[in-house]
């Protein structure tokens, strides 16, 4: 783990004192939903006072139904324009790393087609953006990591690569998590961390859900040592994880 952050699951207010008590970083996700970019100048300002002094920041970009690889231009057209808002918005928070879905459905799009669509619209979008600003392609319904690796492969940026949520994998994909890690190894820059019992998107504490964490963490430090890892728990989740973690090692509270 190069660095810890904590996903905020819009709750910004609520997270920011666990960030600054452990000294780690910080998901804004509220602007993950396209409804807000209405208010943007106004929760903008709001979300920059809010995480004054807490590093690095990240920030989830907009995904509802969004597909970046359609065979409809059209339907590309409405992709770019929210993930430039997106993007306009992390700028003004002074994230330095973005999370974006890839969008891809299995059996909806043949993946040739998508692979080359997709690696067009990534490649134009990220021409002339600042290389500061990493952007992580996060797998959601994937059944296997092939179509997500090669699509990063062929978009080939230095500042692009692979968001691996585990709880997305855990539950989406009969391939476990461990092999997920063995076989996108260093594509993989971010980590989304949140357990479930393998049937839904459950967002629980590390530890309450069926995902073997102890051996996973191992894992991605060994295989993906420089990765970030974001906890996407969700409510009393949070804590339940920082526990697991600080039981196990891996975070202690500042002095």
């Amino acid at each position: 783990m190069k660095q810890f952050l904590i996903c905020d699951d819009g709750k910004v207010n609520e997270v920011v004192p666990l960030c600054k008590n452990l000294g780690v970083g910080i998901e804004v996700q509220a602007f993950y939903d396209p409804r807000l970019m209405e208010e943007t100048p106004v929760l903008l300002e709001e979300h920059k006072q809010a995480i004054q002094g807490i590093t690095p920041v990240s920030m989830h970009g907009c995904f509802g139904d969004l597909c970046p690889g359609s065979f409809d231009a059209l339907v590309r057209g409405v992709a770019r324009q929210r993930i430039e808002q997106s993007y306009g918005v992390a700028v003004g928070l002074g994230a330095v790393h973005m999370v974006f879905h890839h969008g891809y459905v299995p059996h909806t799009s043949a993946p040739a087609g998508w692979i080359k669509r997709s690696t067009e619209f990534w490649r134009e979008f990220l021409d002339g953006k600042d290389t500061g600003i990493r952007i992580h392609l996060e797998n959601i319904h994937d059944q296997d990591p092939e179509l997500l690796s090669d699509v990063v492969r062929s978009i080939d940026r230095p500042n692009l690569d692979i968001n691996l949520d585990v709880g997305h994998a855990h539950f989406c994909s009969k391939m476990g998590v461990i092999q997920w890690i063995e076989r996108l190894g260093p594509q993989i820059g971010y980590v989304h961390l949140h357990d479930n019992h393998g049937q839904n998107d459950e967002h629980l504490g590390l530890g309450h859900g069926t995902i073997p964490f102890t051996e996973v963490l191992s894992a991605l430090n060994e295989k993906v040592p420089d990765a970030i890892w974001a906890l996407e728990a969700e409510g009393e989740g949070i804590k339940q994880s920082l526990e697991w973690l600080g039981n196990n090692g891996y975070l202690r509270e500042k002095k």
